[in-house]
C-alpha cells in the first residue's frame, strides 16, 4: 500500500532556511520562505489553515496545492500581490469502489483548539432511492454551536462523495453557517439527487440537533458504553422481523425489539428510568421512535446517528454470522 511520499527539505536545510518542528518549509502568504528572494510550494512546504489560530500550520501535500502555489509564486515574481488563503486539509481518495474523503475540522481538532462544536452522522443514498444507480453515503459534518459556522466534513460511501465534499468546502471557505448551508439551490434532477440533497439533509438533521428540537448519539459513545458494562441504557430496535433477522448489532442482551408502528401501544414495556437509544437501518424511523418517546415523558432518549449502516463496528447477519 502507498500511502504517500515524504517531503524533501534538505536543500532549504542547508540554505538555513525556516522549517517546521517536522521539517517542512515554513512560507509566507505569497509562498515566500524565510528568505524573501527564495520561494518554496508543492509537498515540501506547510500551509496555514483558515481554521486554525493564527501560526499553527498544516501539513497536507497535494498536487492541487501545488499547483495554487506555483500560480501564487509567479504572480509574486511578476509584482502581482495575489495572496494565498492557505488550505482546509481537503483529501478524497478511492479504495476499490468506495470513496473517502475528509476537509476542514475533525472533532480532535476543534477540541484541541478549545472550539465548542457539535457533529451528526447521518446515513443515506445519493440519489433517490428507487433511481438506478443509487449507492449509499455516510456523512459526518462538524459545527461550531456558538456561532453555527460549517467547520468539517467527512464521508465514505459508494455514492457521490465528491459533490458533498465540494459544497462544504465551499460553504467553510466563505464561512458559512448550517443555516446557509440548509438551504442552498442545489442542483436537483433524479439523475443527479434526491429532492434534497444528502448535504442538506445533513444540515436540516443538525440543526435540530442544535437547536434542541432532537437529540442523537454516535455510534462511537454507544461503543464505549457497551465496553464498560454499562447497564443503565437499552439499544431499540425499531425495524421489522425480517430486517432485523437480515443485519442487526450484536447486542441481543441490550436490545429491545418493537417495530415503529407498535410503538405507541408498547410504551409502558420500555424503562423509563434508563437511557433509550432507538435505531434502524438508516435512524430516520429511529429519529421518530425518539421523538415519540420524548413526546410521551421518556426524559432520556438519544437516537443512534447513522443507524445500523452507519455502525462502524462488527455487525451481525442472518445465521448468527458477524462481520
Amino acid at each position: 500500500m502507498a500511502v504517500g511520499m515524504r517531503s524533501e527539505s534538505k536543500l532549504a536545510r542547508e540554505a538555513k532556511l525556516e522549517l517546521d518542528g517536522n521539517g517542512h518549509i515554513l512560507i509566507n502568504e505569497f509562498c515566500q520562505t524565510s528568505d524573501p528572494d527564495i520561494y518554496a510550494g508543492g509537498d515540501c512546504v506547510s500551509n496555514s489553515n483558515p481554521l486554525y489560530d493564527p501560526g499553527e500550520r498544516l501539513f497536507t501535500p497535494q498536487g492541487s496545492t501545488a499547483n495554487k502555489h506555483g500560480r501564487i509564486i509567479a504572480n509574486h515574481i511578476a509584482g502581482m500581490k495575489e495572496a494565498f488563503p492557505g488550505v482546509l486539509g481537503t483529501v478524497i481518495c478511492k479504495a476499490f469502489d468506495t470513496t473517502i474523503a475528509r476537509t476542514g475540522m475533525t472533532e480532535k481538532e476543534a477540541g484541541r483548539l478549545k472550539r465548542n462544536v457539535e457533529s451528526i452522522l447521518w446515513t443515506g443514498n445519493d440519489l433517490p432511492h428507487y433511481y438506478s444507480g443509487s449507492n449509499p453515503l455516510c456523512i459526518k459534518i462538524v459545527v461550531d454551536r456558538e456561532n453555527r459556522q460549517v467547520l468539517g466534513f467527512q464521508a465514505v460511501g459508494q455514492g457521490d462523495v465528491s459533490k458533498r465534499l465540494d459544497v462544504v468546502v465551499t460553504s467553510i471557505s466563505f464561512r458559512a453557517t448550517i443555516d446557509q448551508l440548509a438551504y442552498l439551490d442545489l442542483g436537483y434532477a433524479p439523475p443527479y439527487s434526491p429532492p434534497l440533497d444528502p448535504i442538506l439533509t445533513v444540515a436540516h438533521v443538525m440543526q435540530n440537533k442544535i437547536d434542541g428540537i432532537t437529540r442523537g448519539i454516535s455510534p462511537l459513545e454507544v461503543k464505549r458504553m457497551i465496553d464498560r458494562g454499562r447497564d443503565d441504557f437499552v439499544l431499540l430496535d425499531v425495524r421489522l422481523p425480517k430486517e432485523c433477522e437480515e443485519m442487526t448489532l450484536p447486542y441481543e442482551e441490550k436490545t429491545v425489539f418493537i417495530p415503529l408502528g407498535a410503538l405507541r401501544e408498547k410504551l409502558e414495556s420500555l424503562p423509563r428510568d434508563k437511557k433509550i437509544i432507538p435505531f434502524c437501518k438508516l435512524s430516520l424511523r429511529g429519529y421518530e421512535a425518539e421523538r415519540i418517546l420524548s413526546a410521551n415523558g421518556f426524559k432520556d432518549v438519544a437516537f443512534l446517528e447513522g443507524g445500523v449502516l452507519g455502525w462502524p463496528y462488527e455487525v451481525r447477519k442472518k445465521m448468527g454470522e458477524e462481520i
